[in-house]
């Protein structure tokens, strides 16, 4: 398996389409459906479940999914370790939680300026931010589960909220004003299988609700932008950061589902020894 294949099979699983994988990597729609056919034949396992209108990952998917990620992840801070040799008070390299690093932080490091430093970004699941920032392959971490090693000094830098939506078709369906305790009537929820889960199955839970119930497991969607895409079919409810719903929120597409909402915060945090003041407060004043 080249590295190629797994960019194209992970832009495939991150965004549950071969089309919107073929337009994030600039090459045709069926070059990405031959490539995954390929891996498919030559391991004797199907990656994909194409029962539905939209493409789901197996249980091997899964595995392949976790693996590449850890690879390729890997090759990247390789490469920023050899190319970045910086002094201790420097800041180069930022390893990110799923969400912060598709929605939050590129836009922020574009921005660059004297009042923001420019970061290398790593996207990695929590425990793997957690390790890179322990073992300083990373500078700093910026999470949404809060780091509670003693090791790590940390800041609130931003915040966003887990808001729940859906197509305009099934919204008009629903109360105005729909509690939590209306959502039991129309489970199962659709939700991107992440660093995500863990605050919304709390924040259910914090509502008396049963999480096992309202939420679909067997829907392995691993974006929030196939979350979205799955929308549209307008027979699901889903529980989507509003960050990455906002642009959606606005054309219309979904609408939010009454006033529900889970708080959904971001942590900055570095070894001790790392003064990063200035840098959290160089991100929250952006993200502010």
């Amino acid at each position: 398996m080249t590295f190629e294949q797994m960019k194209i099979f992970l832009e495939a699983a991150h965004y549950g389409s071969f089309t919107h994988a073929a337009q994030r990597l600039g090459i045709t729609q069926s070059a990405v459906s031959v490539c995954i056919k390929k891996l498919e034949e030559k391991h004797e396992v199907a990656l994909f479940d194409r029962t539905g209108r939209r493409l789901a990952l197996t249980e091997a998917g899964q595995v392949l999914l976790s693996e590449a990620e850890r690879i390729l992840r890997d090759v990247d801070l390789t490469i920023l370790r050899i190319e970045s040799r910086r002094p201790l008070d420097a800041f180069a390299i930022a390893a990110c939680t799923g969400h912060a690093y598709d929605h939050w932080m590129p836009e922020m490091t574009a921005a660059g300026g004297e009042d923001f430093p420019a970061l290398r970004l790593l996207r990695a699941g929590v425990d793997d931010v957690t390790a890179l920032v322990m073992r300083g392959s990373a500078d700093v971490g910026i999470t949404n589960v809060m780091p509670s090693h003693p090791q790590f000094r940390l800041a609130r830098v931003f915040a966003d909220t887990l808001i729940v939506c859906a197509h305009p078709t099934l919204a008009r369906r629903l109360p105005a004003e729909a509690g939590w305790r209306e959502l039991a009537d129309h489970a199962p929820l659709v939700w991107e299988q992440s660093d995500l889960t863990p605050t919304i199955t709390a924040g259910l839970t914090a509502q008396r609700l049963d999480p096992g119930r309202l939420l679909d497991p067997k829907l392995r969607l691993a974006s929030s932008m196939a979350v979205l895409s799955l929308l549209g079919a307008g027979r699901h409810l889903a529980v989507l950061p509003e960050r990455a719903a906002r642009a959606h929120l606005d054309a219309g597409r979904v609408e939010r589902i009454g006033s529900l909402a889970i708080a959904l915060p971001y942590w900055l945090f570095a070894l001790r020894e790392r003064d990063m003041d200035a840098l959290a407060a160089a991100i929250a004043r952006f993200a502010g």
